[in-house]
């Protein structure tokens, strides 16, 4: 009985650490592409400039 309760403690902790992971790495993610995108905008109104400027 003790050796079922402890594989079924070793395997809920394997779930958790896994779920924290994919959590992390989905957060990660999302930094990242939401910097992106500021970026893109950022350099997209750059160019908008450049181009009224050259006009």
């Amino acid at each position: 009985m003790k050796d079922i309760l402890d594989i079924v403690i070793v395997i809920m902790f394997v779930i958790m650490v896994a779920m924290f992971i994919i959590n992390f790495n989905r957060q990660q993610i999302k930094k990242h592409t939401d910097k992106l995108e500021k970026n893109e905008e950022k350099n997209k109104a750059n160019n908008e400039v450049k181009d009224k400027i050259n006009e």
